[in-house]
């Protein structure tokens, strides 16, 4: 299906017909990167639980610092695509530079805060001894080369909003590939190569991700299209303003969620480095489950974003719909999977065998509420689409900040039941947030949102 072809499916013709369209190629991308996940995460297994404890810390504190660019991406997203359901070809070039210029200044701050405080905010955390060394490794060479992943990121967030998600799949594709190809060479010291330990995991990500930043970049310069830089681009703090006023909700967001995830981390710390091990691997499972989730909840962003501009509000709720019903099924099995399965993928991770009890534990409370993050995930990315990043926002805060920190530190004591108190408060926010999803869309502010 050509380009144009595509733009006049989305906000004229078969709207499920769209959705896979625009979906597919993500979903791809994000299947092989859940194998990389799976990958990365049985190798940092093999240097035993210390390592993996090290890495879950760092990766959640890597997610709170991203919470700017996170809403920056929002922000672009957006506004790309309701430009180019509008055919305001110019406005998209402009936000694409402006979205650059953006992310390379924050990407600096972060590479300032992985060369130098990278160990001392992992042991604030509550990390000791190898669960630092190992973190401390890990996130200071990530956040080195962030530079690279948010410029790609930022890419790939613009051609989707365009509808033009081939592209990226076959860049990610390639990326993922090498990614995968290097982490046990980098990890483990293989064919010459030094061994950097849990680092190596970070250094393939970088190198890989520099790869793809490399290809997409000489695509977006050397072919005129759509989606291209402007002929003599000049800063406007107008654009930076509206821009900010969508992005800086989702920040929020995106903060007060990993803000959740890191206070989730310290709580959990209190039980042990297997706590936190198997509480790592239950998070990268998640991730993983959630990727096609991400796929088609990025396709209703686009649908919705692409109709709104072109003044359909109601093909943008029919697109909702779909892809509650699409990724709600997928999600019902990967639910019964979990429960009945946990003791095995926990052991395919940690051969030790130390994650297994509580790990089960966690997908026992929490899987049977998968369908309800799904559908929360689907009516996010369909109202920040819209622009409305403020409903997302108040739906985490009440959820994650009044519901699931307190209940996190409240109900193990209270119930006598350890760190599965802390699985009751995760499944119990899960179900808030879900309902505030839920009113807050069926009201319908979202439709009217100007940018």
């Amino acid at each position: 299906m050509t380009h144009e072809a595509l733009r006049n499916e989305i906000t004229e013709g078969n709207l499920f017909r769209a959705l896979l369209s625009v979906s597919l190629p993500i979903l791809v991308a994000n299947l092989l990167q859940g194998v990389l996940e799976i990958v990365d995460l049985y190798f940092v297994g093999r240097l035993g639980t210390d390592a993996i404890a090290g890495v879950t810390l760092a990766t959640s504190l890597i997610f709170f610092l991203v919470t700017v660019l996170i809403g920056i991406a929002t922000a672009t997203a957006a506004f790309i695509s309701r430009a180019y359901g509008a055919r305001d070809y110019p406005e998209i070039g402009r936000v694409l530079f402006h979205a650059l210029v953006l992310g390379a200044g924050f990407s600096i701050v972060l590479m300032s805060v992985g060369a130098f405080f990278s160990r001392p905010i992992l042991l604030l955390m509550g990390a000791e001894g190898a669960v630092a060394d190992a973190g401390a490794a890990f996130l200071s060479t990530f956040l080195l080369g962030i530079g690279s992943l948010v410029i790609l990121w930022l890419l790939i967030v613009s051609f989707q909003s365009t509808g033009d998600t081939r592209t990226p799949m076959y860049v990610m594709g390639a990326v993922i590939l090498v990614n995968i190809a290097a982490n046990p060479v980098l990890i483990f010291g293989l064919y010459g190569f030094p061994s950097f330990g849990v680092a190596g995991s970070a250094l393939a990500t970088v190198l890989a991700r520099t790869m793809g930043l490399a290809i997409l970049a000489a695509i977006v310069l050397r072919r005129k299209r759509i989606l291209s830089l402007p002929d003599q681009p000049a800063f406007d703090p107008t654009l930076v303003r509206r821009l900010f006023g969508v992005a800086a909700p989702s920040a929020l967001q995106n903060g007060m969620r990993a803000f959740a995830s890191l206070a989730l981390v310290a709580i959990v710390t209190a039980y042990g480095a297997a706590a936190v091990s198997a509480f790592g691997i239950a998070y990268r499972v998640e991730y993983i489950l959630l990727m096609p989730g991400f796929a088609f909840a990025t396709g209703t962003a686009v649908l919705v974003g692409q109709n709104l501009g072109a003044r359909h509000p109601e093909r943008a709720e029919e697109g909702v719909r779909i892809s509650l019903l699409i990724y709600g099924g997928l999600m019902a099995a990967c639910s019964v999977t979990c429960i009945l399965y946990a003791p095995a993928i926990l052991g395919f991770f940690d051969p030790s065998g130390a994650s297994i009890p509580t790990g089960s534990s966690y997908f026992a409370t929490v899987a049977p509420f998968y369908v309800l993050m799904a559908a929360s995930l689907v009516l996010a990315f369909a109202m920040n689409g819209a622009g409305a990043t403020r409903i997302p926002m108040l739906a985490t805060f009440l959820s994650l900040v009044l519901v699931q920190i307190p209940l996190a530190v409240w109900l193990p004591g209270w119930t006598g039941t350890g760190v599965s108190g802390v699985w009751y408060a995760i499944a119990i926010a899960i179900t808030v947030q879900c309902g505030a999803l839920v009113v807050f869309y069926r009201q319908g502010h979202w439709k009217s949102v100007r940018l």
